[in-house]
């Protein structure tokens, strides 16, 4: 991988156009950007190569918390066993999400699997057989609020923020088809030709099958950033119990602060989970102050610092934050046993 890049106001701006656009073309980013198409793509190349950025793609966990199913998982470990455990779990095409935290648990996954009996299975064969596993503690997710991928970067001024729109629709169901696209798409910009070279179908066929599954909200496509350049490198997990009938008007105020970057209602005492991305460590204290102000419903339980994020939503993260791979999410991968 290149040297540490060291992104300036254009690159900034060119992430967030690509935030609020995954698949814009280089003529539409370099608009709002102020730049030609051409410095545009050599840009976003450039930051792609050094791990500061990429775009992703996967189920939309909103309408996939609602539809199939999601949860979080914490894993306890005996302190040798944890490299071989991260490089195993790395691989999984449905653990989106790693982190290595602070306090409370060693590891947090965040999993998408179709069903519940295939999220037993691969809680019971994959993980629970993982050596030196000394608990696992799993939360279903029951409403997703508010995720990643509308987090912005704010490099943009107001009259620039505004998407490049990308069409609206109803929403299909899964089909074996957009499944194989799904598979394809280890490049969130990959065009209708390269997923067709991997899936021996034509072009115009893959990109009426994307059409589908963007503009029916199947799948989400995010500009992922290495956290280190967005002026935001503290990230942190929330647990937090709300009454009832305060869930759904306080999970979506947690989901306008600029903090929150994922909000879920889950299974079990702890019904609300919330990761953040702060500007420091002072900043979680100041944070729950505000919280407790603003939200008297919301009952902090728990809280962890993530020591080391070793994959976000399918991108693999080296111990500098920056991207080193990608590992597509595929919810119906087999489960095997360890």
């Amino acid at each position: 991988m290149p040297d540490v890049l060291i992104p300036d106001e254009v690159d900034l701006k060119l992430v967030h156009a690509l935030q609020a656009a995954p698949r814009a073309t280089w003529h539409e980013i370099g608009r709002v950007v102020g730049v030609d198409p051409g410095t545009a793509t050599r840009r976003w190349q450039a930051l792609v190569e050094a791990g500061s950025a990429r775009v992703t793609a996967y189920p939309d966990v909103r309408l996939w918390a609602r539809d199939h199913c999601n949860a979080f998982v914490e894993l306890d470990l005996q302190p040798a066993a944890r490299a071989h455990a991260v490089e195993v779990l790395s691989r999984i095409p449905q653990i989106a999400s790693i982190s290595i935290v602070s306090s409370g648990r060693d590891l947090f996954l965040t999993v998408l699997t179709p069903d519940l009996a295939t999220l037993s299975r691969l809680v019971l064969h994959q993980l629970q057989r993982l050596p030196g596993v000394r608990g696992t503690r799993t939360h279903a997710i029951t409403t997703v609020y508010g995720e990643g991928n509308h987090w912005r970067l704010d490099a943009l001024s107001p009259q620039r923020r505004a998407p490049v729109p990308l069409g609206t629709g109803t929403r299909p169901v899964w089909k074996d088809h957009h499944r194989t696209v799904l598979r394809a798409l280890e490049d969130g910009r990959s065009t209708a030709a390269d997923i067709a070279a991997h899936t021996a179908k034509s072009g115009s066929t893959v990109r009426r099958w994307l059409t589908e599954m963007i503009d029916g909200g199947l799948l989400s496509l995010r500009c992922e950033v290495a956290q280190p350049i967005t002026g935001w490198p503290v990230a942190a997990t929330f647990w937090a119990r709300v009454p009832p009938d305060e869930l759904h008007r306080t999970a979506t105020a947690l989901t306008e602060l600029p903090e929150v970057r994922l909000c879920a209602a889950t299974t079990g005492a702890d019904n609300l989970v919330m990761t953040l991305w702060l500007r420091s460590l002072g900043d979680v204290q100041h944070l729950e102050a505000e919280l407790a102000g603003k939200l008297p419903a919301l009952t902090l339980t728990d809280r962890a610092v993530t020591l080391h994020a070793v994959k976000r939503m399918g991108c693999l993260l080296d111990d500098t934050g920056r991207i080193t791979g990608v590992v597509p999410i595929d919810p119906w991968a087999p489960t095997v046993p360890q």
